[in-house]
């Protein structure tokens, strides 16, 4: 473990650029050490980050989080290159892509010898174009994780559509008239997610008005929001690929006096709290998400392969993906639960090992598998939590997600 001069140095170098690390650092663990660079200091990355922490503890890894406080791939592309020289450098690095970065990164860690994990958002063309995938052309780029956000832009479409037959905002037979809210040009979960929508469009199972990029800003997405809608009244949905930007829309058409989740239906994609809050309102109609705990998914796949057990084989490539699951007003207790920093806390996470855990997670599992199991723990955790109250007690389940 670093000494109190030694860290307090690597602080003041950090705050010199521009940004801070964040999370355990060092702790004192015979595990890999691990350094994630968070895009952004949003709440999602937040929340992202501290599932980290907690899957990161009970496996014993050494994990450090730097968020870039200036959201912008170039401030993100010059943390990497501060952490890659660094004189102890980690043993992973685990990091998003963001377009027009990612080969520098990429090559210098490679350069630096520093083993790289990508998560979170799809492999950007140019970069597939150049170095290819994981273990392609890069030795030390071992493995990538994904959602699959092009089927999350389509599913956001078709429940949004069931929601707005429900309502009665369409006819049985009429197709959904949409308009969209995207993030930014550099993200391709935002494309992806947008292509989605359009491939919704194209095979007429919507009616696409329009969509804008609203930057992953709830300030933004309001803003914009009364555009579209002034410009398209007849609009019955709001298709958002974020829940930021789907809360900044309900601000919107409140503003404008139409009652959100009975005059339009709304979606996002993020599962945030407030999200949770909004759709228990009757407000936003549905939120795609789970993608929370891919870091920690990432964690686990990173611990094992440091350990000798690869993700990947001749029948298993390293690029790995997983299904978004919806939550609504029926499942919407369930997933707070979820979604609660105290059951992650309660939750296990070494029973997933396959160096540490026993039975089934021997064997290599899939990422659907792998994340199905982690709901599966937190549930768990939170009756476990629930069984150990007096009697007359409760629980009352956190929105918050726990920024530490």
């Amino acid at each position: 473990m670093p000494n109190r001069p030694a860290l307090l140095l690597t602080c003041l170098l950090c705050l010199s650029m521009g940004f801070l690390p964040m999370g355990r650092v060092a702790q004192a663990n015979s595990g890999p050490n691990v350094v994630f660079l968070s895009p952004d200091d949003s709440r999602f990355w937040y929340m992202v980050s501290d599932f980290m922490t907690e899957v990161a503890k009970d496996l014993g890894m050494n994990l450090e989080v730097v968020f870039d406080h200036d959201s912008h791939r170039y401030s993100y592309l010059k943390i990497a290159e501060h952490v890659l020289g660094r004189e102890n450098k980690p043993d992973y690095l685990v990091f998003m892509f963001r377009e027009q970065v990612a080969n520098r990164m990429l090559t210098y860690a490679n350069e630096m010898g520093v083993k790289v994990f990508t998560f979170n958002t799809d492999i950007p063309a140019a970069t597939k174009a150049s170095v290819g995938g994981p273990r392609e052309t890069l030795s030390n780029w071992i493995g990538h994780l994904v959602p699959d956000n092009l089927a999350a832009g389509r599913a956001l479409v078709s429940i949004l559509t069931e929601q707005a037959l429900h309502m009665g905002l369409i006819e049985p037979e009429q197709v959904l008239p949409i308009v969209g809210l995207s993030g930014t040009l550099d993200s391709s979960a935002a494309k992806d997610r947008q292509q989605g929508l359009e491939d919704m469009a194209r095979s007429k199972q919507s009616e696409l008005f329009q969509f804008v990029d609203a930057q992953w800003s709830r300030q933004q997405a309001k803003t914009k929001t009364q555009v579209l809608l002034q410009r398209f009244p007849q609009a019955a949905a709001i298709w958002s690929a974020s829940d930021g930007m789907a809360l900044g829309a309900i601000d919107a058409v409140k503003m404008m006096g139409i009652r959100p989740g009975v005059d339009v239906v709304i979606g996002g994609i993020d599962w945030e709290p407030q999200a949770l809050e909004a759709i228990r309102a009757g407000e936003l109609a549905v939120s795609l998400g789970r993608h929370f705990m891919g870091g920690g998914l990432a964690l686990l796949l990173l611990h094992d392969y440091h350990h000798g057990f690869d993700f990947s084989d001749e029948t298993s490539p390293p690029m790995l993906s997983y299904q978004l699951k919806p939550v609504t007003i029926d499942n919407v207790d369930k997933v707070e639960k979820i979604m609660d920093p105290e059951h992650w806390r309660n939750a296990d996470f070494r029973s997933f090992s396959r160096t540490l855990g026993s039975g089934k997670s021997k064997h290599k599992q899939s990422a659907e598998e792998l994340m199905d199991g982690f709901t599966s723990a937190l549930v768990g955790a939170y009756s476990r939590s629930v069984s150990r109250l007096p009697d007359g007690a409760s629980v009352g389940s956190s929105s918050d997600s726990g920024n530490k």
